[in-house]
């Protein structure tokens, strides 16, 4: 392995902090760490290749007993990296780049040319594990030539110190301003910083406390929409909430869960948490993230609270849409659609942002608004997916575009590939049970059932769709108590309930339940309760056919 010259160490030293105070890594700690390794590791040029089980143990904090065999996961994380890199670099126009090289665990100084697979000459990248490390020649040679420049006229080792020192804050500053330049391009969203547990009293007890900790970062970055931090980090933005975690008995197996309001010090939401030995807290971990951090958990609840009625760009306007999402509210359509076409140019390098615009796009086409959102739907979705190909709403905004242009196979390819990205985002798994049921694709209901199981404020049109499924198979008494549970939120809020509501209760026979819940049905919509179906329907449904099925189903239930 050919030794590295003193300015190519240097510049691996500047391209590692470039990448670590960016906005990507900052949110980033798994993602930072395994850096931090593969160059430290890079910087010693011990000669010993890296392997799987040395990435996962000494970088990434696995067990000693972990198994490389069976286990992908440092192959994973590895290829994250990979992705992170290939993304910065092909925003950022500089001279050199770190990269790692297909089924390589090595990291790499070469050039940048924007290029994701242009290593320098004599890498073996087609080996799986190659330690070949040969450069080419010009590597890192306009870095050589300044700092000998420099070397000329500062002579002696005190000075040349110095001049490293020199170099290395120039550098800081040139990043700084690099990143804040890439951060006002993209919404400042809440910030999570998640603490050690406190009050640790055996040892024993440290290793499962390390674990939650780890395991509640690595749930919660799943989510686009918050920023996650360790404790020592200091976040910028409006909004950050603390996770804190502390044992709350002698025993150390319970740990108590808070989410505090970083300014306000208000507890929003807790949780207890059992954490004896031998007993594995990942599920229930996972729905304490689920609770937190969904489309609509405590965080984004908390800040509407602090955003009611405010459709400003950016971070008030995605808490808006959501909540259109979720209630279907029409007051709230049209100023929806006006703020998210503006933070579409405001925030175009925002990749939650554009995956849902896609989103917007085709409701604004629905609502028969279609210049409300400027912009190509197909278009959204694939800029989504360029600027972060590991978010798994961006991956879905592929997949909904694929099903809204009736190919559903794509939809559904693209729609697991962003469930196995997020397991946890309930909205993502809904829908994609959703569209599938649509495409007459029964394994969708799986979806749809977990995803109510998963998260009680799931999107309303899942549990509708999951109602009118039970209703068409003949499963009336079903259909009407999972109507029944999720019509308790406002009038409206998904008509699927209320219409798979009024069309069981007429099929058990309880026609005047049936009856009640029509009339609402019809004086919400302008007309009387003798009025024709197919009129109250299409006040809200756009689609003809589906207007007709159901006005022959409301024919054959006979309420009047």
């Amino acid at each position: 392995m050919p030794i590295l010259t003193e300015a190519e160490k240097l510049q691996i030293c500047l391209e590692r902090d470039r990448l670590l105070c960016s906005s990507e890594f900052a949110r980033s700690l798994t993602m930072s760490k395994l850096l931090r390794f593969l160059v430290d590791h890079k910087l010693l040029e011990e000669g010993t290749p890296l392997t799987a089980y040395a990435v996962a143990v000494d970088g990434l904090g696995r067990d000693d007993n972990f198994d490389s065999q069976i286990d992908s996961y440092p192959r994973v994380q590895i290829g994250r990296l990979r992705r992170m890199l290939d993304h910065f670099y092909l925003l950022e126009k500089s001279e050199h780049r770190l990269f790692i090289p297909y089924h390589h665990y090595e990291i790499m100084l070469g050039p940048n040319d924007g290029g994701e697979d242009n290593y320098p000459a004599g890498v073996n990248a087609d080996v799986p594990g190659g330690t070949s490390m040969a450069r080419s020649a010009d590597t890192g040679s306009a870095v050589r030539s300044r700092l000998a420049r420099w070397q000329a006229i500062c002579r002696g080792p005190v000075l040349a110190i110095l001049v490293t020192a020199l170099l290395l804050a120039i550098g800081t500053i040139f990043y700084r301003q690099t990143t804040e330049a890439v951060a006002a391009t993209t919404i400042a969203y809440p910030a999570v910083i998640v603490k050690a547990t406190e009050d640790i009293i055996k040892r024993s007890a440290r290793r499962e406390a390390d674990m939650l900790q780890s395991h509640l970062i690595g749930a919660l970055e799943k989510f686009d929409q918050v920023r996650v931090f360790g404790e020592d980090a200091e976040p910028a933005g409006p909004s950050q909430y603390l996770l804190e975690s502390s044992n709350i008995n002698d025993n150390d197996n319970r740990v108590q869960l808070r989410l505090v309001d970083a300014a306000t010090r208000e507890v929003i939401w807790s949780s207890s948490i059992e954490m004896t030995s031998g007993r594995k807290p990942e599920a229930e971990l996972d729905r304490a993230v689920i609770e937190m951090a969904a489309p609509y958990g405590r965080i984004a609840q908390h800040e509407l609270s602090k955003h009611r009625g405010d459709f400003t760009v950016g971070y008030p306007c995605l808490l808006q849409f959501h909540q259109y999402m979720r209630y279907r509210d029409r007051k709230l359509l049209e100023p929806v659609l006006e703020c998210m076409d503006a933070s579409s140019r405001q925030f175009p390098n925002d990749s939650s942002l554009m995956s849902m615009m896609a989103l917007a796009k085709n409701i604004s086409e629905q609502s028969n608004l279609p210049n409300a959102i400027n912009g190509r739907r197909e278009d959204f979705a694939v800029r989504a997916a360029k600027l972060d190909h590991d978010s798994a709403a961006a991956v879905f905004s592929v997949a909904q575009n694929a099903f809204f242009a009736d190919d559903c196979y794509k939809g559904r390819s693209w729609g697991e590939r962003a469930v196995n990205l997020n397991p946890l985002d309930s909205r993502i798994m809904g829908y994609l049970g959703m569209y599938m049921l649509a495409c007459d694709m029964p394994e969708g209901e799986a979806y749809s059932i977990k995803a109510l199981q998963m998260d009680p404020n799931v999107d309303l049109t899942v549990a509708a769709t999951l109602a009118m499924q039970k209703l068409h198979r003949g499963e009336a008494k079903a259909a009407q108590e999972l109507s029944a549970r999720y019509m308790e939120n406002p009038p409206g809020a998904a008509l699927g309930l209320e219409i798979s509501f009024i069309l069981s209760s007429a099929m058990l026979g309880q026609k005047e339940d049936a009856r009640q819940a029509w009339r609402l049905l019809a004086e919400r919509s302008g007309f009387s309760e003798t009025a024709e179906p197919s009129k109250v329907l299409g006040r809200w449904i756009a689609n003809p056919d589906l207007v007709r099925e159901l006005a022959a189903d409301f024919k054959k239930a006979e309420l009047y």
